[in-house]
């Protein structure tokens, strides 16, 4: 989580630091590095300030709830995800904080040049956690469906606990 977050400030600050508001260099490129600010939220999406605040704490509580509720799975796929969802989120976290907007800055452009996105490594290292926390998901639903058959749903035990926890008869 320190690791993602003290490279993520380092590049944002570099950036901001050595590239004015608005280049980029090199210009014209499919790939280069551009100084822009996004108010919005991840990969420029806009969205309202409150909902740049509480998005990054849902997103943390999300990857802390999974992360401790498979914490007897020691499973690098889990640690490493949360660890990238996290550390992710609180860079563009600690940037909306302090300056009010993130920084963006790894600008891709399509092939004919219609399409342009531009992200910082936090994004990137969200959009990772995500896929890695999926993965390890994904591998624990087949784990438990090959364990227990292939009629084995593994979502009811825990809605057959939530129910007979408000219906106690």
């Amino acid at each position: 989580v320190l690791a993602v977050l003290a490279l993520d400030q380092l590049t944002k600050l570099l950036v901001r630091e050595t590239v004015p508001l608005g280049e980029s260099i090199p210009r014209e490129a499919r790939l280069c590095i551009t100084n822009v600010v996004n108010p919005g939220i991840l990969f420029g999406a806009p969205a309202s300030p409150l909902v740049s605040l509480l998005l990054p704490l849902a997103m943390i509580l999300g990857s802390l709830a999974i992360y401790w509720r498979f914490r007897r799975s020691n499973s690098t796929l889990r640690n490493v995800g949360a660890g990238l969802i996290i550390g992710g989120t609180l860079g563009n976290l600690v940037d909306r904080v302090l300056q009010g907007q993130v920084t963006d800055f790894i600008e891709v452009v399509s092939h004919g040049g219609d399409v342009r996105t531009i992200f910082n490594l936090a994004d990137l290292c969200i959009i990772a956690g995500i896929v890695l926390l999926e993965a390890f998901l994904i591998r624990l639903i087949i784990r438990l469906i090959r364990q227990k058959g292939l009629r084995y749903n593994p979502v009811k035990p825990a809605i057959v606990r939530i129910i007979r926890r408000k219906d106690p008869e």
